[in-house]
Parts: structure tokens; sequence; C-alpha cells
């Protein structure tokens, strides 16, 4: 008998924080939710419950392990952590609003109007980053062949990686709209009997990309 055709991976950013509010870049700065992060939270942990998840893994940094906190007191399950899935480290440039590094910072501007990916100043570039995240996601889906599984990360790390794993690069990652505070996007991947079946090259396939539930005023 052949085993499960896929394995699903509902892919959840955290909620909002007051550096998201600000826009200011966050990388590993352990920035707690703000309170509508916390609705945000509250709002999207019923939906994906309704999708009937096996296991919860998350980043560390608390705006993340908070938000699997909230889905996973719906669902029943405890989040576990994977350190591969923290977001972007932007080195020198963490706790700056853009506006003030588009003023102060010429790499900053020069580097955001090319397509070339860069090392952040002290940290990682965004090749390396999609590279992290593909690879943890993989692992994912091996350990958790078969089943749905919630993976609750970060806005550029969730971004990257799935363009990752459609076989895109960098520049490919930045036609891809930017994912929501508390979205949720599905990534499928084939069992590898399956993708022989059909023929496939590229094992994981997109279903839903930054869909969003309604949040209480």
């Amino acid at each position: 008998m052949s085993g499960p055709a896929f394995t699903r991976l509902i892919l959840v950013r955290h909620g909002r924080t007051e550096y998201n509010t600000a826009n200011r870049l966050q990388g590993r700065i352990d920035i707690p939710l703000a309170g509508l992060g916390v609705r945000q939270a509250e709002a999207v942990a019923p939906v994906v419950a309704a999708m009937r998840p096996d296991a919860i893994i998350c980043s560390p940094l608390v705006r993340a392990h908070r938000t699997a906190s909230a889905i996973g007191a719906v669902c029943g399950l405890e989040p576990a952590t994977d350190e591969r899935l923290m977001e972007i480290d932007v080195g020198r440039w963490g706790g700056k609003s853009v506006a003030e590094l588009r003023r102060d910072d010429p790499q900053f501007a020069a580097s955001m109007a090319s397509s070339a990916d860069f090392r952040r100043p002290g940290g990682e570039t965004g090749t390396e980053v999609m590279d992290r995240i593909a690879d943890a996601l993989e692992a994912i889906a091996a350990a958790h062949q078969g089943q749905r599984v919630v993976v609750v990360s970060h806005g550029f790390a969730l971004r990257t990686g799935i363009c990752r794993l459609l076989g895109g690069d960098y520049a490919t990652s930045r036609t891809f709209g930017g994912l929501s505070n508390c979205s949720w996007s599905l990534m499928d991947r084939f069992s590898d009997q399956e993708a022989a079946a059909r023929g496939l090259e590229l094992k994981w396939r997109l279903r839903a990309y930054n869909c969003k539930a309604e949040v209480p005023a």
C-alpha cells in the first residue's frame, strides 16, 4: 500500500508588533506582540484549528512563539521551537526605521533599489535566509510525512523560503507580495512516489498565499 500523497505546511506569520507599526526593522530583536497582534493571533487560531493540524513548530522569538501558543491553545497542541525559523539577522540595521535608514545610510537605499542580494551589515544575506528556511521546511515535512503542520515564523523568512521551495532565487523573491501579520499560506510537499507518478521535478506546490482572518476592533 502506498503512503500519503502529500504533507501540508500551514505557514503563519506572527502578529503585529509595535516595531511593525513604526516600520522598524526587527530582525532578531525579541519584540513582543502589540495588543493588535494578540487579537490577530486569537482571530487566526480557530481558522488554523479548522485545518486539523497535527503539530505546531515556531521560531523561538517571542512574537512568533506567542502567536503559535494562541493557535496551540485552540488546537490542543503545544508548540515546539526551531531556531532555523528565526527572522533574517539585519545586523546593525535592527531597531532602525526604514525612513531613518533611507535618510542616513546610503548602503540601505542602494541595496533596496537593486535586485541583487547583499549582506546586511553584521547580519545575513537574503540567500542565506531563504536557504535556511527552505532547509527547515524540508526537514519538518520529512519528519511529519502525511501530516498537517503549522509553522509560525516571520515575514521575510517565510516569503523567501516559499520562493526557494518553488525554485526561485533572491531576485525572484522580491516579486512576491509581502506577508501580512498573522496571514497564513499553504504549501504541499508531494511524496517522492507521488511526484514521480505525476512527473514532477519540484515536489512543492503553493496552495494559498497571504490569507487573512478578520480581526475584531
